[in-house]
């Protein structure tokens, strides 16, 4: 499985994330596609809220995941 790349972003107060080949990545930084300025972090900030990470983004490396249902109870019960 070929991992992918996540950039998330917060433009204009909405945030954004976009998957990214490693190649198509590395270009996008060269040609410097959010600016000349962008920190990139190396790490989730512990502000949650993306509109005070400034011009900056994260990259996260990995594969979205579905996790399967194992198994599933419900239960009904009326007076």
């Amino acid at each position: 499985m070929k991992n992918e790349y996540f950039v998330i972003t917060c433009s204009n107060g909405d945030p954004v994330v976009e998957s990214y080949t490693k190649e198509k990545l590395l270009n996008d930084l060269e040609e410097e596609a959010w600016g000349p300025d962008i920190e990139v972090l190396d790490k989730l900030p512990l502000d949650h809220d993306m509109n005070y990470w400034g011009d900056s983004i994260v990259i996260i490396k990995g594969n979205v995941v579905t996790p399967d249902v194992v198994s599933k109870i419900t239960k009904f019960e009326i007076e």
